[in-house]
């Protein structure tokens, strides 16, 4: 801190900091200009009044304190900033690969197929996947019978219950299960493919999907 002592240094150098040519406040000063402040500070300091020791020592490490800590937010910075970098270059190198991720938007390509699985916190004694189009319309039911608790794994072939192909397209997967009686959704990870990558304004990194929705990179279960 640049005490009242400090700026009847410049006063007594007959100049202000800006017209010293540094263009900036007292409060901008680097490290070099605090030491050469301090130096000037002792050399024209009024014999009758000698600058007091304790309050240099005082000053100076003050401005070592401030200084040590921008010095460790700028090394923060530039740290985060290198793995923000290599996340997204890791996380580019996904593109085109497929991904398990939550969720219940599966996409069926041109003879193509869904692949998911359920995720059950119990047994059921019974449970059905079903497919329904975009506009809500039931496509297909898939009997899964009774499960233990547990990953269960299922795959839609994209035909329909009456036999004939489906569109191409998005589709809702439901997970329906028979626990105690009732008839409950149990979460969903569905198959994927990641379209792109892209940094989320709010931190961290995108995979924007196939399906047309984008998650977390640490949303990723499985990478296939």
């Amino acid at each position: 801190m640049i005490n009242e002592t400090t700026n009847n240094t410049y006063s007594a150098l007959g100049a202000t900091p800006e017209a010293q040519g540094t263009g900036r406040s007292s409060s901008d000063m680097g490290q070099e200009d605090f030491l050469e402040l301090m130096l000037a500070q002792m050399k024209n300091q009024d014999p009758t009044k000698p600058l007091d020791p304790n309050e240099f020592m005082s000053q100076l490490a003050e401005f070592s304190t401030v200084n040590g800590i921008q010095e460790l937010q700028q090394s923060f910075d530039a740290l985060a900033a290198t793995l923000t970098t290599d996340q997204t270059m890791k996380a580019a190198s996904m593109i085109g690969h497929a991904v398990m991720t939550p969720g219940d938007t599966g996409v069926l390509e041109e003879g193509g197929n869904v692949v998911g699985q359920v995720l059950l916190n119990g047994s059921t004694a019974d449970m059905n996947i079903k497919i329904y189009d975009s506009q809500g319309a039931l496509v297909r039911t898939i009997p899964m019978g009774s499960n233990a608790a547990g990953a269960v794994s299922f795959k839609w072939d994209g035909f329909a219950d009456d036999g004939n192909p489906a569109a191409p397209g998005n589709y809702r997967i439901v997970a329906e299960a028979e626990v105690d009686g009732s008839i409950q959704e149990a979460a969903l990870e569905l198959r994927s493919n990641v379209a792109s990558v892209s940094l989320n304004p709010y931190g961290g990194i995108l995979l924007n999907l196939d399906n047309g929705t984008s998650i977390p990179l640490e949303s990723v279960q499985t990478i296939m």
